[in-house]
């Protein structure tokens, strides 16, 4: 699957939900982002936390919940 562009990440951070994933292996936590939904926002909140990544939920697959990394365009399951 390819990357979503810009354009795709900015209009779904302004209407789905938004997942903060920090840490990793079994350390991980995920939590719900509250702040203001634009791509922006989302962007300078990851700057100050290097550690984190956001998540956007994007559409279901096969019965999956689909997310988009909102600083790559990657897409991917949140397990």
């Amino acid at each position: 699957m390819s990357a979503a562009t810009p354009d795709q990440i900015s209009r779904m951070v302004r209407i789905n939900p938004i997942v903060i994933v920090s840490g990793s292996g079994d350390a991980t936590r995920s939590l719900r982002y509250r702040g203001r939904h634009t791509l922006h926002a989302v962007l300078g909140f990851l700057n100050s936390q290097r550690e984190s990544r956001a998540l956007v939920y994007s559409h279901k697959k096969d019965g999956r919940m689909m997310w988009i990394d909102v600083r790559t365009g990657a897409f991917c399951v949140l397990h």
